[in-house]
């Protein structure tokens, strides 16, 4: 038997790679006899840069830049090189993600981008012709306007300075000077990476789906959506088109947006990126089960996140795929998301903090049950 095991983050607990480590481990107590595959998977968020790293040859970078609060964080990055190109991977909650905070500090109005944007112009020193971004996890809602002033866009209030960091500032936004992005964005093709399709403002936008796990009141979120949208109408005068409906371009707090409409990027699933990366494709042709994971298996995963994709791929070559997660949400339609199976790790009465605590011991039991069962 061979299994290929396309593992997600347990939020708070275990790794893409730890957790297939663990269920590798189970799995070879059973039957040591049964061949694995590991390829961890991440659709954009926190993680990305590990699960990358198993699955290629890279170099790793880690940099000194500017965190969420203005602080200085050591980010890590990758450098791929292929047929004599240079590829950099840039996991931008290595600079703004919400994992660099505690709760207490959490506050849209004033976290910020600008590390983001310094770890691109350190590509651009590296010579990297292609610069990947992927934007989940993040802890800012300033529409990516941290990032754009480091790499030499100018921002301007009523009285010619510069707003200060963070959302809550763009209130204040009256002219925005793109004359001096560094001239090297030109020459290089950039995409972001991430799992979401909301657009910049309104209902579904940043500041209403996403702000709220990100520290904003309901009233914050009103503010900051109307920021959003002036900064919107600001970029629409310069380029002279207006983007802010495009399909994830409210990712991350509109970081999608200003890669999109001021910097020209390409926005693709950072699924895509992980499976592309690691030819997840023709690994699974030749495996007889897939098994994934998922900190909560909900109606939201079933819409296109990872453990979603993993088993649409599956499903291609009639490969059964188990989803093995914390939680599953009651009454899901699996069959319609082409999942055979799926299992909580959970097996009793407990806690969010036990299991979350007990996640590898969990994750380990459950797995030993499993396979025996699918060996049957």
């Amino acid at each position: 038997m061979k299994v290929l095991l396309a593992t997600n983050f347990f939020k708070g607990s275990l790794s893409a790679v730890d957790a297939a480590k663990v269920i590798k481990r189970s799995i070879l107590r059973e039957d040591e006899s049964i061949k694995i595959d590991i390829i961890p998977i991440s659709d954009g968020g926190d993680g990305t840069i590990e699960a990358i790293k198993h699955c290629t040859d890279c170099d790793e970078i880690v940099s000194s830049v500017t965190g969420p609060l203005g602080e200085k964080v050591d980010a890590k990055w990758l450098v791929i090189t292929r047929a004599k190109e240079k590829i950099a991977i840039i996991e931008g909650a290595q600079a703004n993600g919400l994992s660099l905070l505690k709760p207490c500090q959490y506050n849209p109005l004033v976290t910020t981008t600008m590390g983001i944007g310094e770890l691109i112009l350190l590509a651009l020193e590296k010579k990297c012709k292609k610069i990947i971004v992927t934007i989940g996890g993040s802890s800012t809602n300033d529409c990516g306007t941290g990032m754009l002033n480091a790499l030499g866009a100018k921002l301007y209030d009523k009285s010619g300075k510069a707003p200060e960091p963070g959302g809550g500032p763009l209130e204040k936004l009256e002219k925005i000077d793109l004359e001096g992005l560094d001239n090297r964005l030109k020459s290089v093709k950039l995409v972001v990476a991430c799992d979401v399709d909301n657009p910049l403002c309104g209902p579904n936008g940043a500041s209403a789906i996403y702000g709220p796990q990100k520290g904003a009141t309901p009233e914050m979120v009103k503010f900051l959506d109307r920021n959003l949208a002036k900064f919107a109408d600001i970029v629409a005068l310069n380029t002279g088109q207006d983007l802010r409906d495009y399909p994830g371009v409210g990712a991350a707090g509109g970081i999608g947006y200003a890669m999109k409409a001021v910097l020209g990027a390409e926005l693709i699933p950072g699924f895509d990126l992980v499976a592309e990366l690691s030819s997840m494709e023709d690994k699974i042709k030749g495996v007889n089960l897939v098994i994934t994971t998922e900190g909560r298996l909900d109606s939201q995963s079933l819409s296109g996140k990872a453990p979603f994709q993993v088993a649409k791929l599956a499903k291609k070559y009639d490969i059964p795929a188990i989803v093995i997660a914390g939680s599953v949400e009651r009454n899901l339609d699996l069959k319609k998301a082409n999942i055979t199976s799926a299992f909580s790790i959970v097996d009793g009465p407990i806690s969010l903090e036990d299991a979350m605590k007990n996640a590898e011991y969990l994750l380990d039991n459950i797995t030993r049950q499993i396979i025996n069962l699918v060996k049957i």
